[in-house]
């Protein structure tokens, strides 16, 4: 075993020394990825065989089929980048599987109720990523998105309903076979689009339909130096949160999301679309700090929140330190296909706050525009319904549709006041 991990250290060693791999549509995963002539062609060569430290360029006008998860660089001086390269679009990544064209991979359930299965793990009805077991977060039917997830397939009773078991049974309402009524019916599983890892970069991708998250670190591993910058993320989340009661009717699912135990990242000019859940995130249990954590300077549209904090059971001095949300443009956070089918809207609101069980905050909101707002600026859970006094909230703009309502300047008490009554 010794000889084969020494082994495995020197090729990483060697390769690292060239630097850069390609990936592209047109690529074979049998060659070095060395050059865009001699370039791989799937994400799962990718997460197999890219070493720490190195590059990947993913090449624009291409789509490809299931997340990234590469190990980060070993330190912030040396890290792992996934870009891009080429002309054309972003680079897409996508987490979906796509139902073959045909009346015969479908079977009728109930005709009179117009239910209709297929088996989704089943390689003979689907092609696409293998991740994300059986949990769906949307159907896109001919490129629509169908958000209408049901937790049991006794539910299923309007059209393009659907709802997923866990050994691959999709079932839909459909009032006849769905191979005649779409060309094309792809299904969002519940992959995360870009793990993040320490010491990493990521630009110039888009992440588009997945039923997890976009990018998501920290949890059970820390996460430290990461920049993440002009990547575009659309139709994101909407899968079941395992663990919860199927009657409090759970989803889940964010733009990039710091859990626990991260710190010094950066985000920038991205934009986030279509985010069942929120485009950014800081949350969970931590031991250490989220500290060092920026977003700036990105756009959020059509998404339930827009940034959103909570932090529970942390011991003394761990919380949030020198972090921000600062000019940022958000626009009809509150609206979107997440916040037409969730439960609770009352939390669709561009910035929220759940429990912040933490006696350490520092955190700045400022500088931001906030466009059609609909249910307020601010839901806040935590006790007093008042953000605490560490939560800064000053100089942004706040516009229902074209009509200026208020101007937040000066105390956050001030704009608490404007912006939750």
């Amino acid at each position: 075993m010794r000889t084969v991990i020494f082994a495995f250290v020197l090729l990483c060693g060697a390769v690292a020394s060239a630097g850069t791999r390609y990936v592209s549509a047109a690529g074979d995963d049998a060659a070095d990825g060395l050059t865009p002539r001699t370039a791989w062609r799937t994400i799962g060569k990718l997460n197999a065989a890219l070493c720490p430290g190195e590059t990947a360029r993913l090449r624009r006008g291409d789509v490809f089929i299931g997340g990234i998860s590469v190990p980060g660089g070993p330190d912030a001086a040396h890290p792992t980048v996934i870009a891009d390269y080429g002309e054309g679009a972003k680079p897409v990544i996508t987490c979906t599987r796509t139902i073959h064209p045909d009346e015969r991979v479908w079977e009728a359930i109930s005709p009179s109720y117009r239910i209709w299965r297929t088996n989704i793990l089943n390689p003979t009805n689907c092609t696409g990523t293998a991740g994300g077991k059986a949990n769906v977060g949307f159907l896109l039917v001919d490129g629509k998105l169908m958000p209408q997830l049901r937790f049991c397939k006794d539910d299923v009773n309007r059209p393009w309903d659907f709802a997923a078991t866990p050994d691959g049974w999709l079932y839909v309402h459909s009032a006849e076979n769905p191979a005649r009524l779409a060309k094309e019916i792809r299904v969002a599983m519940n992959e995360m689009g870009v793990r993040l890892k320490s010491n990493m970069v990521v630009s110039n991708l888009a992440i588009r339909a997945t039923g997890g998250h976009g990018m998501v670190g920290g949890w059970d591993n820390a996460v430290t130096h990461v920049r993440i910058s002009d990547c575009d993320l659309d139709q994101i989340g909407g899968a079941e949160l395992i663990g919860y009661s199927k009657a409090f009717r759970v989803r889940y699912g964010n733009g990039i999301e710091f859990g626990s135990n991260c710190s010094d990242a950066i985000v920038e000019r991205c934009t986030v679309r279509g985010v069942y859940d929120t485009a950014f995130t800081m949350q969970g249990r931590p031991k250490t700090s989220w500290s060092d954590i920026h977003f700036r300077n990105c756009l959020v549209a059509d998404s339930t929140q827009a940034f959103e904090v909570w932090c529970g059971n942390a011991q003394k001095g761990v919380g949030f330190e020198r972090c921000s949300f600062v000019g940022n443009r958000t626009v009809n956070v509150g609206g979107g296909w997440g916040a037409e089918v969730r439960p609770n809207r009352q939390s669709a609101t561009p910035l929220l706050i759940y429990s912040m069980n933490t006696d350490t905050v520092d955190i700045t909101v400022a500088s931001n525009r906030f466009e059609n707002v609909r249910y307020g600026l601010l839901h806040c859970c935590a006790a007093g319904g008042k953000p605490p006094s560490g939560y800064r909230l000053f100089d942004n703009t706040v516009l229902s549709g074209d009509v200026p309502a208020w101007n937040a300047l000066g105390t956050r008490e001030e704009g608490v006041r404007l912006f939750t009554e």
